[in-house]
């Protein structure tokens, strides 16, 4: 250990040195505080032996400056050696900076004691300035960390629809990252799809799970399937993905073009209620699946409730984080406290729940991610946070077209529709419905590989068994699949309006297309051919139905900045 020693008495320093260097300690004088200072910026010294009366600098300035320059976490002690013993002059010592004095003459003992107890504290400081500098490096890799994870969570739910007359929510995480999520997005008919999800926990651990989610989501809307058909898809994803111990408690609905019926699929959650325009409640909508990633696939329930909508009602929905809040005194919210937000003559039920559920926590910490959604009766009007578009009163471009021949490595090897869509969407006046076209184009593609090269029958899949039959069927037709193609013919053309005309023609035997119908909006197929009908001026089957020609209006819509 080096230790500095400092007196202008020759004596005192050489037998402090004499009493140090006897214990292995090396020995470094200053006879003044002038010295000292210099001394310590030239050594790296352990402890500080100080005199207090000295010319020059006394050791008062000198405590004062050593500890001035001294490095963070480099705790060097100072102790004064005084003959002072007016508790004035021995608190101004420890005030400059001092952590200790010794009167004199010097007791041998008491010396060492103190030099061996602040050697301990300088040891101690030491590794706790290791383990900070190593907690600061660790939390601030962190804060770069969660910074990238915000940003993909942010990412991954910007799609969300901001601006939507029939949907209102409160949501309210525990922490940073929510294990609770909500979805909103245009459904292709005009509606709306909303998708509430609670995972097991809260905060990241539990918010990893809505990432797969969030990111499929807006593909299963673009199918238009039934609400059953996407809790389905969700949780032959989360089963295969998910731990034993993890799962999503969710709520699925699709609310009409018109407002007037909403389809719900539930799993898990709490009940929903179905509230009348007079603020009551008319109805629990209960819960009845498994939720999502427990079930396995041949045992899980696609079936949904279909529930009609009178002007002024609502369906509000919620996580348990609701019920399970707690105030101050420890106590729950419950289901019966939110019952009492609901009654004839109240104005904003919605409103009124948050109101009391704020005045209930008053400030208590928050344990559980905290949901509220409500869904509104009356005809969707949608703006996105992300519509940018202008439209133009003429389109002066080039007007084009493209042929796109399948054969059967191509059906074979991969997803078509997608290939051609990276190209199409690329497009500048067609980018603002590449959503839609995509949609149009794999329905007809299914159409002529499933009934025109694959010869499957659609009734197939008005059994649960039968369903699972007909996609088995598919793969193996697919697999065996011979001498079979699919001609895409694409025109950009104007007729009146600007059309985009999608002729499709398969190599199969053709299927009676005069049978087709429109089906019912909740059957689990039939559903697409009944969207191309919806959003097409023109619809046409030809050559035995080997053959279908769409003309879908391009709106000459253009993205601004």
């Amino acid at each position: 250990m080096k230790v500095l020693v400092v007196d202008d008495q020759a004596t005192n320093r050489a037998i402090l040195t004499w009493l140090l260097e006897d214990d292995g300690h090396e020995i470094v004088e200053a006879q003044d505080g002038q010295e000292a200072v210099d001394a310590f910026k030239k050594h790296e010294l352990d402890i500080v032996l100080m005199d207090v009366m000295m010319p020059v600098m006394d050791g008062l300035e000198a405590t004062k400056q050593i500890k001035a320059i001294q490095r963070d976490g480099n705790y060097v002690p100072v102790i004064f050696l005084t003959a002072l013993e007016d508790d004035k002059a021995l608190s101004q010592c420890l005030e400059s900076g001092g952590d200790d004095f010794l009167s004199k003459p010097y007791n041998d003992a008491v010396l060492k004691a103190k030099i061996a107890a602040h050697m301990r504290i300088r040891e101690l400081t030491k590794v706790i300035t290791k383990n900070n500098a190593e907690l600061t490096l660790h939390n601030s890799r962190w804060q770069r960390e969660q910074s990238i994870v915000e940003h993909i969570f942010n990412k991954a739910l910007e799609h969300n629809l901001s601006e939507c007359e029939s949907l209102r929510s409160h949501i309210a995480p525990a922490s940073t990252f929510n294990g609770d999520i909500l979805l909103s997005a245009p459904s292709p008919s005009g509606g709306l799809y909303i998708f509430l999800g609670d995972f097991t926990g809260h905060g990241l651990g539990a918010s990893i799970g809505t990432l797969p989610i969030a990111h499929s989501f807006e593909q299963l809307v673009l199918r238009h399937l039934s609400v059953g058909e996407i809790a389905f898809e969700f949780n032959k994803m989360l089963s295969s993905m998910l731990p034993d111990y993890m799962f999503c408690c969710a709520t699925i609905l699709e609310l009409n073009a018109l407002g007037d019926s909403v389809q719900i699929w539930m799993g898990g959650l709490p009940d929903a209620y179905l509230v009348g325009s007079d603020g009551a409640i008319k109805e629990n909508i209960c819960s009845k699946n498994m939720p999502l990633g427990v079930e396995h696939n041949e045992k899980f329930n696609k079936g949904f409730e279909v529930k009609m909508l009178a002007p002024g009602e609502s369906v509000i929905c919620f996580t348990d984080g609701i019920i399970e809040a707690e105030n101050p005194a420890e106590e729950f919210f419950e289901e019966e406290r939110l019952l009492q937000c609901f009654g004839k003559g109240t104005k904003d039920p919605f409103g009124h729940v948050i109101e009391e559920l704020n005045s209930f926590i008053d400030g208590a910490e928050q344990r559980d991610d905290i949901s509220l959604v409500a869904v509104s009766a009356g005809p969707v009007v949608i703006k996105s946070h992300n519509d940018k578009q202008t439209i133009v009163e003429g389109y002066e471009g080039i007007f084009w077209s493209m042929n796109c021949d399948l054969g059967v490595d191509d059906i074979q090897r991969s997803n078509p529709v997608e290939e051609i869509m990276s190209i199409l969407g690329a497009q500048t006046l067609l980018r603002p419905n590449r959503d839609v076209i995509g949609l149009l184009l794999a329905e007809l593609y299914s159409n002529a590989l499933e009934h025109g090269l694959l010869d499957l029958q659609s009734e197939l899949k008005k059994s649960e068994d039968g369903f699972a039959e007909y996609y088995s069927q598919r793969k193996k037709r697919i697999d065996n699949l011979k001498n079979a193609s699919i001609k895409i013919h694409f025109e950009l053309l104007h007729e009146k309006e600007t059309l985009l005309r999608i002729r499709m023609t398969d190599s199969g035997k053709g299927f009676e297309f005069e049978n087709l119908v429109d089906f019912d909006h909740e059957d689990t197929f039939g559903r697409g051919i009944s969207l191309v009908h919806r959003v097409c001026n023109k619809l046409e089957y030809s050559n035995g139905g080997c053959t279908v020609e769409v003309d879908f209006p391009v709106h000459q819509a253009v993205e601004s900045d």
